[in-house]
Order: structure tokens, then sequence, then C-alpha cells
């Protein structure tokens, strides 16, 4: 028969099942990029939403600027079940204070909050942000131009 286990033993295992609970949300997949609209140059950021009739939806958005030269291109798929149908939509951008308008070529409208560290959260016309808990991309590449 073998002896039940200290209390130290079971008092530690539960110490560090409960640690690896509280476990803060990952913050930007790429800290050291500090997005600044002000130059010319690009920025890249990418994303995951969820979506109520399919799996999911994955954002990558690009901004680049040239001089007085604002465009974006975004690059959405949507996944259900194996397959991924995606969507592009590419037009100008404009920043005001923390909030960034796509105004796609097609006419589509679509506005975002910049937040302070960096990603983006998508919010409606007035700039009041869609839903609480919506992703938010996030930055993963800057560059300046040559």
């Amino acid at each position: 028969m073998r002896p039940a286990a200290s209390p130290r033993i079971a008092f530690l295992a539960v110490a560090l099942a409960v640690a690896g609970c509280q476990r803060q949300a990952p913050g930007p997949a790429n800290s050291a990029v500090a997005p600044t609209l002000a130059t010319d140059g690009q920025i890249r950021w990418r994303g995951r939403a969820s979506c109520a009739d399919c799996e999911g939806i994955d954002a990558q958005l690009t901004l680049r600027r040239a001089g007085r030269m604002n465009e974006f291109i975004l690059v959405e798929t949507y996944y259900s079940g194996h397959r991924g149908i995606r969507f592009t939509d590419h037009g100008r951008w404009q920043q005001s204070g923390g909030l960034l308008r796509l105004h796609g070529n097609g006419g589509s409208t679509r506005s975002y909050a910049l937040l302070p560290d960096g990603r983006l959260q998508a919010t409606g016309a007035h700039g009041a942000p869609l839903a609480a808990d919506a992703a938010a991309l996030v930055p993963v590449s800057a560059s300046k131009a040559p």
C-alpha cells in the first residue's frame, strides 16, 4: 500500500494549477512594432474575429503612406468548414485623432480606433466600439519608405 501524498505536495499541485489558469492574454504579436501613421511607409495589422454564421474571420490590413497619398488594402477570409472565402477591399484612409477611417474604392466605409498599444479596434461610424469583447487587429510589421 502506497502512502498518501503529503499535504505540501497537494498544495503545490493546486497552486501551480491556479497559476496556470491566471495567464494574461497575450499582447501584440510584435510589441517592437510601434505603428505611426504620421510618416511615409507601411504598417500591417492582423487579427481573427468571431463570426455569427461562420467559424471565424481572418483579417489583414495594410496601410501605406507616400506623401499625401494614403492607401489601404484589407483582406478578409471567412472560414466555413475547411473552406475560406477571401474578400479584398482597397481605397484611401484618413486619421482624425485616435480614429482611423477607411474609404473603399467601391463605396465601403470602415472605422477603427487606434489603441494606445498600437492595436486597431473596429468601431461604428462615430467611433464607438462595435462590441466590448470584439477582437482587435494587432500590429505585425512596420517599415519606413526608402
